[in-house]
């Protein structure tokens, strides 16, 4: 993006910080031209007419996101950062509706200032979806179908209850078949995943590449990533095991709807065909994350069965059975290093010193372990370790100093000094 948005007031950012709508209204008429001018940008002519929605989740984003903001700047390149992914989300999706339908884009009007203020409002004191009651709902009404088709069934002669008695049993032989077939495949990628000669793909600190598979299927991976390709990969199947993260671009041909690319990560595997998606899941990590940038992809629980359908534009959290949507700040910590970034939102100062020896390669520790739970909100471009450390130093208030092997050691800086009266 070309557009520079205006950086605001400091002492308006200090008050949207602390939760003053005034502020955030203040600061939305503020950024309101700069913000469709850099959606405008980013989403090109065809799709121009979409900027209002761009600039309206930015700033909502920037609101739930609020607390992160230690100056004016903070806040400027989080809401340039937001507009590029709502703009980029907004151009898939539309690229893939216009792919399966072959319509073309609908025009939206773009708010005046007034309207997308109050919009905005609207928006910020919506009632919260009661997810609870909307699953009851939707049992009530399976249980109301259920009792209509018994009642239908029992009207029916007893000849044609035989004949659907006949049918329930073969279905369930079918069924019980394809659950069998399942279970076999899942057994053969095992087998295949720990054979002798799977080929080993890593990358490490530091490092991040692009490389082609054997089915043509392309992969972005991220600095300390691990790929096991089976041996059998593209022939018989297209399975592979995932440890760290990478962005997968697949094909979209006659052999791969047959036989879909998948991503065994943590306890999920994620299988899709023609699409391009990402997967996160170190092993440290408690969580499966996935993103999609184009197409769709299942996501499949590998002990309970249980999968999920996540479209394009999508980001999702899988743990333990629950999925959550990813939005906003969550989507960029997991998965900022697409966009040649990471971020942290209020992690702890012991997670985020092994994330920048992850991502720069660099040899550092954190020392001083009184510190570790000390809280760290940032935004770091991974182009230069220097620049990284320097930004670590001043948001968690740190020193530097050498250690044994040209170590970076990170402990306390010293105390702001007090003022006396």
């Amino acid at each position: 993006m070309t557009t520079v948005l205006p950086t605001p007031d400091a002492s308006i950012v200090t008050r949207f910080v602390n939760g003053d709508e005034n502020a955030l209204t203040l600061i939305y008429r503020q950024q309101y031209d700069g913000l469709l001018a850099a959606a405008a940008e980013r989403l090109g002519h065809g799709l121009a007419h979409f900027r209002g929605r761009v600039a309206h989740k930015a700033m909502l984003d920037a609101w739930q996101a609020r607390e992160r903001f230690q100056n004016p700047v903070a806040l400027s390149a989080f809401l340039e950062e937001a507009t590029r992914q709502e703009a980029d989300i907004q151009r898939h999706k539309h690229a893939a509706l216009h792919r399966r339908e072959d319509q073309a884009t609908p025009h939206v009007t773009v708010d005046s200032i007034d309207e997308a203020v109050t919009h905005l409002l609207d928006a910020l004191h919506a009632p919260p979806v009661d997810h609870v009651r909307a699953a009851e709902e939707a049992r009530t009404t399976k249980r109301a179908h259920a009792k209509a088709h018994v009642e239908r069934v029992a009207g029916r002669p007893k000849w044609l209850l035989y004949g659907g008695g006949t049918v329930a049993a073969m279905v369930a032989i079918i069924i019980g078949q394809r659950v069998l077939d399942k279970a076999g495949s899942e057994v053969a990628v095992d087998r295949a995943l720990k054979g002798d000669e799977v080929q080993t793909l890593t990358s490490g600190r530091g490092q991040r590449g692009t490389l082609t598979l054997r089915d043509g299927t392309k992969a972005a991976m991220g600095s300390e990533t691990r790929l096991v390709i089976p041996e059998a990969f593209g022939r018989t199947q297209r399975t592979i095991q995932l440890d760290g993260t990478a962005t997968f671009t697949t094909t979209a041909s006659a052999s791969a709807q047959s036989l879909p690319f998948s991503v065994r990560a943590g306890a999920v595997t994620v299988s899709a065909t023609g699409t391009v998606f990402t997967v996160r899941h170190y092993p440290e990590d408690q969580a499966v994350v996935v993103q999609v940038t184009d197409g769709s992809v299942m996501i499949t629980d590998r002990s309970s069965g249980a999968a999920q359908r996540v479209q394009a534009g999508s980001a999702v959290r899988w743990a333990q059975g629950a999925i959550t949507v990813l939005d906003g700040v969550a989507r960029d910590v997991a998965l900022a290093w697409t966009r040649d970034s990471i971020v942290f939102d209020r992690a702890p100062l012991k997670s985020v010193v092994p994330e920048l020896v992850r991502w720069f390669g660099i040899n550092a520790a954190l020392i001083d372990e009184r510190i570790g739970d000390r809280p760290v909100s940032m935004r770091i471009a991974l182009a230069s370790s220097g620049d990284a450390t320097k930004a670590l130093t001043a948001a968690a208030n740190l020193t530097i100093s050498f250690g044994k092997d040209d170590r970076l050691e990170f402990s306390a800086g010293p105390e702001a000094p007090t003022t006396k009266k």
